[in-house]
């Protein structure tokens, strides 16, 4: 991989269909939710760092269209929001039904599994 394929009219499309444009966010940049426990993230941070090293555009912590907040979103992916989730929350999210076909969950005790 290695080399980033969405041009810039694709990105801006993407985060005017799916962002909160009233909501700042910073590309590449990491930022935690300070409720989140060390193990959440550090998994946020690997993700991160995974896209990172094969050149795939991301961004945290991120306000949807909708009012809601993805943990990680790499716009590259086939599925491009990512909840990461602890052990004890298996449960789904219940709130992101309108991006099912868009969100996989990344479980803290298995995180490698990215599409």
């Amino acid at each position: 991989m290695g080399q980033i394929t969405m041009n810039l009219k694709e990105l801006n499309l993407f985060k005017r269909k799916y962002f909160d444009l009233s909501k700042q966010r910073y590309q590449g940049y990491i930022i935690h939710d300070p409720g989140t426990t060390r193990e959440h993230r550090k998994l946020v941070t690997e993700v991160c760092e995974w896209a990172h090293d094969n050149g795939l555009i991301y961004f945290t912590r991120v306000y949807l269209s909708t009012g809601k907040i993805v943990d990680v979103v790499i716009p590259e992916l086939v599925r491009p929001f990512i909840e990461i989730r602890a052990s004890e929350e298996k449960k789904e999210k219940l709130y992101l039904d309108e991006y099912i076909d868009l969100i996989q969950f990344v479980d803290v005790s298995d995180p490698y599994k990215l599409q």
